[in-house]
């Protein structure tokens, strides 16, 4: 019983660690595309007006040109 109790603590361990990294990889993904998005468009990084939102999720999101910025920030692509 003791040995299995050990064995599923190191399996949480080991699966919660996964999930953190993918949540930071993830993270560092959406602040790459709002930043290059606004240097692109001419947007303020703190600009989250309807307008600039809008714009972000119909034009640049899986775009060509967010691949890019991706790729140029040494970031794999989604």
């Amino acid at each position: 019983m003791k040995k299995a109790t050990i064995i599923f603590a190191f399996m949480a361990v080991l699966l919660t660690g996964c999930k953190s990294t993918q949540a930071s990889l993830d993270s560092l993904r959406a602040e790459i595309s709002w930043s290059s998005f606004c240097a692109a468009r001419g947007y303020d990084l703190n600009d989250n007006t309807y307008q600039a939102t809008n714009e972000y999720l119909d034009t640049w999101c899986g775009s060509v040109d967010e691949e890019a910025a991706f790729i140029e920030a040494g970031v794999e692509p989604y």
